[in-house]
């Protein structure tokens, strides 16, 4: 069984809080989001292996509703917390992760019956954003230093740059630019976030950072993952 205290101080260490008020309300309602979904069985064993100070949060009946994605799952813990969708992910995430250290058997039937990344079951790497959500994003960006970049650069498919700039440069039909600088679009607008972006001869070049302070952060990571998502979804091979 996961110690009280100890839950609330990791969660809300993982997600970069010193609030215990928020972090634990934030933990019940990420466990009642995640019961929900949940079988009658594995409900079971979420309340089991929680504290008795947070049993009462995982306490649902009722058929399991099902949860559509991960997405489904943050908007209903953004919901139950008042926290912005980013921030509430941020949690989801913080909990699974704790769940799955202390009881790996119990995160892996939670990881069988809803449809989540196997990210959000690995511990946070601090400064580092979560991979999308599909939500909109309310960040206050992180400065990355060298090293940071450096690993990131090694996860981000086509990107190269350093602590002042990330690029990736797209080679694509001249049919294909309008799709993807409108998903493009579509993610800066979601993230209040913009890269650079330039064409030519078929070439689309994208350089993103952090204009407030000249340099890399999480927010440039994250939207470089995007990026990478609408070439995907485009189907370019640049």
């Amino acid at each position: 069984m996961i110690q009280y205290q100890t839950f609330i101080e990791t969660a809300g260490s993982q997600a970069d809080t010193a609030d215990s008020d928020e972090s634990r309300r934030a933990v019940e309602a990420v466990i009642g989001a995640v019961a929900v979904a949940l079988d009658e069985p594995d409900r079971g064993r979420l309340t089991d292996a929680l504290p008795g100070s947070l049993r009462g949060a995982a306490d649902v009946s009722g058929p399991a509703a099902p949860v559509e994605d991960e997405a489904d799952l943050v908007r209903d813990v953004s919901n139950r917390t008042g926290c912005p969708p980013q921030r509430a992910r941020r949690y989801t995430h913080a909990v699974l992760a704790t769940l799955s250290d202390a009881e790996p058997e119990l995160a892996q039937a939670i990881a069988r019956e809803l449809p989540l990344g196997e990210d959000l079951f690995e511990p946070i790497i601090a400064g580092v954003t979560p991979r999308s959500s599909g939500v909109s994003s309310q960040l206050t960006p992180h400065l990355l230093e060298r090293d940071d970049v450096a690993r990131e650069l090694g996860r981000l498919t086509g990107w190269e740059g350093d602590e002042r700039r990330l690029r990736r440069t797209v080679v694509l039909p001249a049919d294909r630019v309008r799709p993807l600088r409108d998903a493009v679009g579509r993610a800066e607008r979601e993230m209040t976030h913009h890269a650079r972006v330039e064409e030519q001869q078929g070439a689309v070049t994208f350089e993103v950072w952090t204009r407030s302070i000249n340099r890399v952060t999480d927010l440039d990571v994250e939207l470089a993952r995007r990026i990478n998502e609408a070439v995907e979804a485009v189907g370019s091979a640049g």
